[in-house]
């Protein structure tokens, strides 16, 4: 039997909307350290996965990231960016979403969020080091990465309890 999922209107205009915003969350950039920055758009993706779940989560960080990195001059990233948020929205938003938990579960988001900020860290390791062409290089980037995925985490959480039921109500949560 073959499973597959077609896109109504709605789908896409709220992935769209999504990708947007996670598109505007990369640009907010928080000072931190010396001239290091960390910016929101992994609590953006992380909020989305655990609300909408792994298709809108994957979709909408692979769209916002690109888009981004298109826009903001990172096209050496493009591609790079695309694969690593989409499958780090897929991973978060499969992981809180298993066995029915439909993202409700703390515990079980918290390790979705560590999971995805694993591959997260993983994934730009290995693309700045494509990019950069050292791999020394690659790894002085790594405390930034940590710090936006735990800035994320931390936000995306409570953020996604908060909206979660609101939501809910309005009907844009049922089918997913």
């Amino acid at each position: 039997m073959k499973n597959t999922r077609k896109f109504s209107v709605q789908d896409v205009v709220i992935i769209g909307m999504l990708a947007a915003l996670c598109t505007i969350s990369t640009t907010i950039k928080i000072p931190y350290g010396n001239g290091a920055m960390v910016h929101l758009g992994t609590a953006a993706l992380f909020t989305f996965s655990l609300l909408f779940g792994a298709v809108y989560g994957g979709l909408s960080g692979a769209i916002g990231a690109a888009i981004f990195d298109i826009v903001m001059g990172f096209s050496p990233y493009t591609v790079w960016s695309f694969f690593i948020k989409g499958i780090a929205g897929y991973i978060v938003g499969t992981i809180s979403h298993a066995g029915g938990a439909q993202g409700k579960n703390v515990a079980r988001n918290i390790i979705a969020c560590i999971a995805g900020a694993i591959w997260t860290l993983g994934g730009y390791l290995v693309a700045w080091t494509a990019v950069i062409g050292r791999f020394e290089a690659a790894v002085v980037n790594s405390p930034s990465s940590m710090v936006t995925s735990g800035v994320g985490m931390i936000i995306a959480i409570p953020l996604a309890a908060s909206l979660g039921a609101t939501l809910r109500k309005s009907g844009l949560l049922q089918k997913k």
